[in-house]
């Protein structure tokens, strides 16, 4: 989020809400936990909203002419490039922009957090923002 704060005037973080994922946080405490990494990083040109449903409407929702994603590894690539062209189908005004993350976070997921907390193991330092380390050690008891 760093680098898509510092390309453009004004970002908008969705948290999706996807019926077919079972979350660990509730959609209220991941906007809360978003919005205090907001703030402790200071970027004042970005903001936190939920959605539910397609990326895309939401894109075009805020009037976005970008949707930035974090594109990790090669791994990644595949399930990316098609949910690009599905959503280049379905507004072809809104483009796709990927920024990879620094060498740290490269193959950091969010699984691999949640399985460190879930059997009582610190996460890794710097992996996530203070607030959500916070609520994974309320959570756990870690």
């Amino acid at each position: 989020m760093r680098d898509a704060a510092r390309l453009f005037g004004r970002v908008v973080a969705g948290v999706g809400i996807n019926p077919r994922k079972v979350a660990l946080f509730s959609v209220e405490e991941r906007l809360e936990m978003l919005r205090g990494a907001i703030a402790d990083c200071g970027w004042g040109n970005v903001e936190a909203a939920s959605f539910s449903g397609l990326t895309v409407d939401f894109a075009r929702e805020w009037n976005a002419p970008f949707i930035v994603r974090g594109l990790r590894a090669v791994t990644d690539f595949e399930n990316e490039m098609s949910l690009v062209l599905a959503n280049e189908q379905l507004d072809g005004r809104i483009k796709t922009l990927f920024l990879m993350p620094s060498h740290t976070h490269l193959y950091l997921s969010s699984s691999i957090v949640r399985q460190a907390a879930e059997i009582g193991r610190r996460v890794i330092p710097g992996s996530v923002p203070g607030g959500v380390e916070a609520k994974l050690r309320q959570k756990f008891g870690f």
